[in-house]
């Protein structure tokens, strides 16, 4: 056990309740793992030879010796900020454009959040966060801002996306043991780990439970592009937050030509003020760039707040990645064949994945958007400890997934794992391979 005493008091307390979380993640040297498939990170690896090239193109046409230099906007770099603006009115669909001050660029998408909450919340106080949800919040929320997580959990998995999450957001705000703490709602649309899209209407539900107790909404949309649906002709079609509220005249938006919004009416729109709705965004999903660090989070009437996340993020975004970007958005030929090459790439990847869990008689819950789906490998486990197992089984014959329970399910959807397939073909076949001799199917 490390040795904290020479840290803060502060410190010392978040590592004590985080590093148990962080199992196997932190520590000195990394076992040689040259013939380990890992599925269990949300990482998208399909896109790296594209995004290889235009980087190599934007740093070459576009990086000058300003790039040397501190940016200059103070949420980022005018260029970037007037690029995603561009980008967010017409792929997000917005009830109201998106102007370059409602942008606050950081580095990456968890950065956003981390920012946001630290600029929302006071220390000790708590936000609800749909179960299941990514692990990796845990962390994120705690380490600044101190804040902590009230799950609400639907009774079965299968109803997560449905209104009867809302009936589960407010049986925990009621069961709090002080709900006047509590001062966001946070989701993950399209969702993690289930890769599902929620429907408008739940959404809007959600949103008025945070204007009758005065919320914010904060809505995490990395995945919002990485949505196959189009293609699959199955699920909820992924719907932004921003395209949810009222126009500033009071009436529903048509929708901005998504079709999924068509049906919307005025008696219909979200009461939710636009200054308590906030939406977190990266390119490391949607652009295959983790390594990038890149996100923002997208604010649109509460100049405040925007101030306090600039200052909060001051200089933490690297100008080359910012030359990257801008030149990806800003490209009116790359941007659309990357979108659509994404799309496919996905969709030929999971159908590769979903045959063979089929074919051994896997249940699994069906995706159409996002990098992973969630599959119940340990159907016959009945304890943490046998679904650990069968995950160590897996592990030992060279393919690396990650355990339902890191994700917050109920104790009654034991079983369940999250596998990544944002891989490339050859890798998920050979995983398969693996995975098959493994779980003897």
């Amino acid at each position: 056990m490390a040795d904290f005493s020479s840290l803060s008091t502060r410190m010392g307390s978040r590592l004590n309740e985080i590093l148990p979380k962080l199992a196997g993640r932190t520590g000195g040297s990394t076992p040689d793992a040259s013939d380990t498939i890992d599925l269990s990170v949300a990482e998208n690896k399909l896109l790296h030879e594209e995004m290889l090239q235009i980087c190599k193109e934007a740093i070459d046409q576009q990086m000058t010796e300003a790039g040397f230099s501190y940016p200059r906007g103070f949420g980022g770099e005018p260029a970037l900020l007037k690029a995603l603006a561009e980008f967010f009115t017409a792929h997000f669909h917005p009830s109201v454009p998106i102007e370059p001050g409602h942008i606050i660029t950081t580095a990456g998408a968890g950065s956003g959040l981390d920012a946001l909450l630290y600029a929302v919340c006071d220390d000790g106080d708590s936000v609800i966060v749909p179960g299941p949800f990514w692990e990796g919040f845990g962390p994120y929320f705690k380490i600044h801002a101190n804040v902590d997580i009230l799950v609400a959990s639907t009774p079965q998995l299968s109803m997560t996306m449905t209104p009867a999450v809302v009936d589960a957001i407010k049986e925990t705000y009621l069961q709090a043991s002080d709900p006047s703490r509590i001062k966001a709602v946070v989701i993950t649309n399209p969702h993690n780990p289930l890769g599902q899209c929620y429907p408008p209407q739940v959404l809007r539900q959600i949103m008025d439970f945070c204007h009758e107790h005065s919320l914010h909404y904060i809505s995490d949309e990395v995945y919002g592009l990485s949505e196959f649906d189009d293609l699959c002709t199955t699920g909820e079609k992924f719907v932004s937050a921003l395209a949810l509220l009222p126009k500033p005249d009071g009436t529903a938006d048509n929708g901005g030509g998504n079709s999924a919004l068509s049906v919307q009416n005025s008696s219909e729109v979200t009461l939710l003020d636009r200054s308590r709705v906030h939406v977190v965004w990266g390119a490391s999903k949607d652009f295959g760039s983790s390594g990038i660090r890149l996100g923002c989070v997208i604010s649109q009437a509460n100049r405040g707040l925007c101030l306090a996340l600039g200052l909060g993020s001051w200089f933490q975004v690297s100008s080359l990645a910012s030359v990257f970007l801008t030149y990806l958005l800003a490209s009116s030929s790359q941007l659309p064949n990357i979108l659509e090459l994404n799309r496919r790439r996905l969709l030929a990847s999971y159908n590769v994945l979903t045959a063979a869990l089929a074919d051994w008689g896997i249940k699994f819950i069906p995706a159409n958007a996002g990098l992973f789906l969630f599959a119940k490998i340990a159907p016959m486990a009945k304890t943490w400890d046998e679904e650990e197992e069968v995950v160590s089984k897996l592990r030992a014959s060279g393919v690396i997934v990650s355990a339902g329970r890191k994700y917050n399910v109920a104790e009654t959807e034991i079983g369940w794992v999250r596998i990544t397939f944002a891989v490339p073909e050859v890798v998920m076949k050979n995983a398969l391979e693996r995975m098959k001799v493994s779980l003897a199917c």
